[in-house]
């Protein structure tokens, strides 16, 4: 197979050159920019199964208008000794307030068109803006909704629009933007500056290596040409996915910078080299060729196959960072794989002993320090087994505690100014305000009821009890403690009966005095007098269907009786009007008052309780309060958790756990939604895509290597050590991360693409190792042909090893602290497989085993 794709490079060098620069061309140009494509939104990539996400729908139906796609959190500091509330400060407030209230619902071609509400101190009633500004009255909020998400384009036209208003703030005041839209949008922009810094690092490192490598400037072209195509390529069909069915991450695109250039110049590299040595005393370049493309073509296609069955494999995780980043990478490294065996042979048969110039093709010498080492590791392959797995085995077990960490806003610098406006706000009102848990409850009961209503108060001062929350806003939270008491309602309507017999009875008589006669009481002025009697009766029917037990009181039948007579007596015109009316209403205040004694005493249930539509008419800001946390059927109520931590906290996900748990153990339907319980699904979602990760990565990568080595033992050996290599970069990344800088962990996304991208990439290393070793072992013996492998490879694959790390390695210019891990990580790990485990372990246990390294075979072949 690789005998005939070698021939076909040579025979059709110049249509395949051809054929990859117009394809790039065609798909630069066609293709969607993968970075706006591409989205930042942790939500996006979860499953449709998580349970944050069912929250969010929930909570977007019963109540509607307290959810919105993103929004922002204006801060606005006077600075110390001074007051938000008063002079510039207040002002400004003002001024801001007016102008994006205006903006938003204007102009659908402003650029704050997609501002859907606006919550500020300078609008807002009294309870609002109390709630807006700090308790030392130094820094005032102000809130924005939009319409739109945050990685959306005119969302983040709204953002900048607000920033540069803010920038025109008076002397002396601070101003900051914050929230879950800015938060996205600094992501997204911190993003595109790490894919910009890492591309051109990328670039000038391979270059600069190459060029030690070779001594020549043409030679880097090669990989160059090769690997630039391919990424064009790979970039413009990913970014296709990503605008159809792919919901692709923002960091697929620096992924695949940092592979393809890695992994495609080290596929380029051995070519190369190769090809050298076959160029060595040629007259023509195709021989060469295609003994090269037949040589090292089945080491290639094998060790591009780890990587694209091992990075394939996280199409299986349930995250969508993961199961799309994985298939994009792999894309194009299957691109990158198909050039290297494709338009590099094109290339080097076009450019034949050109390639090398100034210098000449020559063969390796038979000499150099490779040649003593692997002399020295066949010799005493015990000691060259021990010595590193006494340095990286305490650094295995050590790396077993590394925690990740899942707070976005550490991700980011601390100058970003939405992280800054953030550790603002939890300084002056507590970590928990800006993105607090709605917990929303449904039972077809209804929560307005006295049942909904008592089971709702009772999950308020659960949810109070439980670790690292400050406190719950509810409906029940703003109201005086006797709104709701039947047992209090009812002495204020007894009291307001009593007040309607004092008025009656001090009413002015016909002739000004009072006390006149009886019959200046006519029906007219008693209907008039017994209206508001009214509500009194309907308090009662009401009272009566929520407590069907309290019909058959004595003092509910009393006044019940009460109010019938009073209706009757209306309709009639006696002399002794009046009297009868006193009458009867005093028997109605004093039935509500044994009632009320009887509610008091009754200890069968506990204190009833009942919100009055007589309230709800009469209260503004009761129906309002109403309406804010109960939904408008009924069906649903809504709790505001406030943490006494950060959204994006261990302690805030491990009490979205403990509320979940609640609502279980309580048998309530119910869902919590918010940033915090986001990061909850994330968490566990990780969990089992980490665990199928193991699996079905180390299952597709054992099936490569028994495809290519056609043993059984030499394949466990090469993944057990290469789990080692994982596993001791984990230990020197904690030391490095945690100990030395002081971190809570690693970005949690960080030990699954370490994983990934450890055991794939530094598969690679093995496999061409390993290859060279079953060729020279089928002809030398076990010890001789590892020797030889070993000091033939040690130099090439070293450089490839360098160029592979020197890739990841120029993540650390990024300004997210997740890619200046993984780079860390990634190029530690690559380094330690290139110069200890593949020099050393690999090598060492091949010979220690001898013919048993390929059972069941005796020697490969």
């Amino acid at each position: 197979m690789f005998s005939r794709l070698g021939s076909f490079a040579v025979r059709f060098r110049w249509l395949i050159i051809a054929a990859w620069a117009v394809v790039a061309a065609v798909l630069t140009f066609v293709a969607p920019n993968i970075d706006e494509v591409a989205v930042s939104d942790q939500r996006s990539f979860l499953p449709t199964s998580a349970p944050s996400l069912d929250a969010h729908d929930v909570v977007s139906e019963y109540f509607p208008d307290r959810i919105s796609p993103s929004s922002a959190v204006i801060v606005i500091d006077a600075g110390a000794g001074g007051r938000a509330d008063e002079g510039e400060a207040a002002a400004f407030v003002a001024e801001l307030t007016t102008w994006l209230d205006e903006a938003g619902g204007g102009d659908p071609a402003s650029s704050l068109a997609v501002v859907d509400r606006v919550v500020s101190p300078y609008l807002g009633d009294q309870l609002t803006t109390a709630g807006l500004t700090s308790d030392d009255r130094q820094v005032a909020l102000v809130l924005v909704r939009f319409s739109t998400i945050g990685t959306e384009p005119l969302t983040q036209e709204a953002i900048a629009a607000i920033e540069n208003r803010l920038a025109e703030a008076p002397a002396g005041i601070q101003t900051h933007l914050t929230g879950d839209g800015p938060i996205l949008a600094a992501y997204t922009d911190a993003t595109k500056e790490s894919v910009d810094s890492t591309t051109w690092i990328t670039i000038v490192l391979v270059i600069v290596i190459l060029l030690l490598i070779y001594r020549s400037p043409v030679s880097p072209l090669i990989p160059l040409a090769t690997i630039a195509l391919a990424y064009l390529i790979s970039r413009g069909i990913v970014a296709f996915l990503g605008a159809g069915p792919l919901t692709i991450s923002s960091y697929t695109n620096i992924f695949l910078i940092v592979v393809l250039f890695g992994a495609g110049t080290d596929y380029c590299l051995f070519l190369i080299s190769r090809f050298r040595e076959e160029m060595t005393g040629a007259d023509s370049p195709a021989p060469a060729t295609k003994t090269t493309v037949r040589a090292v073509g089945e080491t290639i296609a094998s060790s591009a196959g780890t990587v694209i069955v091992g990075v394939a494999m996280m199409a299986f995780a349930e995250l969508g960072l993961y199961n799309t980043s994985g298939p994009s990478i792999a894309i194009g490294v299957a691109i990158a794989l198909l050039a290297g065996l494709t338009l590099t042979p094109a290339l080097l048969t076009v450019l034949g002993h050109h390639a090398f110039w100034p210098r000449k093709a020559h063969r390796m010498k038979e000499s150099g320090a490779w040649h003593r080492w692997a002399a020295m590791v066949v010799r005493r392959p015990i000691l060259a087994a021990l010595l590193p797995l006494v340095v990286l085995v305490p650094f295995a077990i050590y790396g077993n505690g590394l925690a990740r960490d899942f707070d976005l806003l550490a991700d980011l610098s601390d100058k970003n100014e939405a992280r800054m406006g953030f550790e603002s706000l939890a300084e002056h009102f507590g970590a928990g305000e800006m993105q607090p848990l709605n917990v929303v409850v449904v039972d077809s009961k209804g929560y307005d009821v006295p049942a909904g209503l008592t089971r709702a108060r009772d999950l308020e001062a659960t949810l109070e009890g439980l670790p690292h929350v400050a406190f719950v806003r509810s409906f029940f939270d703003s109201l005086e403690p006797d709104t709701l008491s039947v047992a209090d309602q009812l002495g204020a309507v007894a009291a307001g009966v009593r007040d309607g017999i004092e008025r009656l009875r001090a009413r002015p008589g016909p002739e000004g005095g009072r006390g006149g006669p009886m019959q200046a009481l006519t029906a007219a002025r008693l209907q008039e007098a017994t209206d508001g009697l009214r509500d009194v009766g309907r308090y009662l029917v009401q009272l009566g269907a929520a407590y069907p037990r309290m019909v058959d009181y004595a003092g509910f039948v009393q006044a019940a009786d009460a109010l019938e007579s009073l209706s009757t007596l209306a309709q009639e015109a006696t002399p002794d009007l009046l009297s009868e009316a006193l009458i009867h209403m005093e028997s109605l205040a004093k039935g509500l008052d044994s009632l009320r004694a009887r509610v008091f005493a009754d200890s069968s249930f506990p204190p009833p309780l009942l919100l009055p539509d007589l309230y709800l008419r009469s209260h503004e800001g009761l129906k309002g309060l109403r309406d804010a946390y109960f939904s408008s059927d009924g069906d649903a109520a809504r709790l505001q958790v406030v943490l006494d931590s950060g959204p994006y906290s261990p302690a805030a996900v491990a009490t979205v756990e403990a509320v979940r748990q609640t609502l279980s153990d309580q048998g309530l339907e119910g869902v919590v939604e918010g940033n915090s319980a986001v990061l909850l699904d994330l968490r566990d979602a990780s969990d089992r895509d980490m665990t199928r990760a193991i699996i079905f990565v180390l299952g597709g990568v054992f099936v490569v290597l028994l495809l290519l080595l056609r043993a059984l033992v030499a394949p466990i050996y090469l993944i057990l050590t290469i789990l080692l290599s994982y596993a001791a970069t984990l230990g020197v990344t904690r030391l490095l991360f945690v100990d030395i800088l002081g971190g809570a962990g690693v970005t949690w996304w960080v030990p699954m693409f370490m994983f990934v991208m450890l055991v794939a990439l530094g598969m690679d290393y093995n496999i061409f190792l390993i290859g060279r070793v079953k060729e020279e072992v089928a002809a030398h013996g076990s010890r001789d042909g590892t020797r030889q492998a070993l000091a033939r490879t040690g130099g090439i694959i070293t450089s490839a090893g360098i160029i592979m790390a020197g890739t990841f390695a120029s993540m650390l210019s990024g300004s997210i602290l997740g890619l200046l891990q993984i780079g860390f990580a990634v190029a530690f790990g690559v380094l330690l497989d290139t110069f200890v485990v593949r020099t050393t372990l690999v090598p060492a246990i091949t010979v220690l085993l001898g013919r048993w390294a390929w059972w069941p075979r005796r020697r490969p072949t």
